[in-house]
């Protein structure tokens, strides 16, 4: 209910967008444990609005695939690629990956048959 219960709290983010650049937290949040709160009608990962630093009335979008692939967490890709393949296998979580899918090939974070 953590996921839920601090989106006002954090401008639309959640724990999963916030704690991306760590494996380990992306592994306890995301695991099995706590299926039973994962749906496909409710989505943890999506792009978040960032505010500019140098220019607070401009705003920028990140995912915690951006956040992960940033801090270079490929672990954390992983796992966070398998949640979606799991619980938000639709057509709107492709648009998560139009600017980061060549890097993530290329750090080998995925593999193509």
């Amino acid at each position: 209910m953590i996921f839920y219960k601090s989106l006002l709290e954090l401008d639309g983010a959640n724990m999963v967008s916030i704690l991306s650049f760590d494996s380990r937290s992306m592994e306890v949040l995301l695991g099995d444990k706590h299926a039973q709160h994962f749906s496909s009608e409710f989505p943890l990962i999506y792009k978040t609005k960032i505010v500019k630093k140098n220019n607070p009335n401009k705003f920028f979008y990140r995912s915690a695939i951006d956040n992960a692939l940033k801090n270079n967490q490929m672990r954390a890709i992983q796992i966070i690629i398998d949640y979606i393949c799991k619980y938000q296998n639709n057509f709107c979580s492709s648009f998560l990956f139009l600017k980061n899918f060549g890097a993530i090939i290329d750090k080998g974070c995925i593999e193509l048959n």
